[in-house]
């Protein structure tokens, strides 16, 4: 066999893993979606996938789901883009806006109705640690309101 042949070989095989490590993420999701606890989906697919890598990753996609929900009851799901980087790190939930500004009513007051319409699913979008928590809104703001990613968290409880 030569080297073209062998090269043909592993390519092949990469792109039937790679496809098959997709049936697997999706076939989690959904198993999570119908219910089946985390540590149950991380317990069926190891070795494929450490334990910790499938809660973080469920976890991502619960937060994802729950803030498409909040987007959809405020109306505001033709405007926002919601989703999950994937299995592989950093396995955060992200949102952007997907709309035209031109076609957004009161465009510079979204970041506000996004996160009124989060908060009620205990979800906001991620403040940089440290500093005022104003300039670091406002820093966020303009990403978003820019068209950049941002991370979505859980809202943290008061104490």
């Amino acid at each position: 066999m030569d080297t073209k042949d062998t090269i043909t070989d592993l390519t092949a095989i990469r792109d039937n893993f790679l496809g098959e490590r997709r049936l697997l993420v999706a076939a989690m999701t959904s198993a999570s979606r119908k219910g089946v606890s985390a540590k149950e989906i991380a317990r069926a697919v190891a070795p494929a996938f450490g334990r910790d890598q499938v809660l973080q990753f469920l976890s991502a996609t619960a937060l994802h789901d729950s803030a498409r929900k909040a987007l959809v009851e405020a109306g505001l799901d033709s405007m926002v883009d919601v989703s999950v980087t994937g299995i592989d790190a950093p396995r955060e939930a992200h949102l952007h806006l997907s709309a035209d500004p031109a076609e957004i009513p009161d465009f510079a007051t979204l970041p506000q109705r996004i996160r009124e319409a989060l908060r009620d699913y205990l979800i906001t979008l991620h403040l940089p640690k440290g500093g005022n928590d104003e300039v670091a809104t406002e820093v966020v703001d303009e990403s978003l309101l820019d068209a950049e990613s941002v991370r979505l968290v859980r809202l943290e409880p008061r104490l």
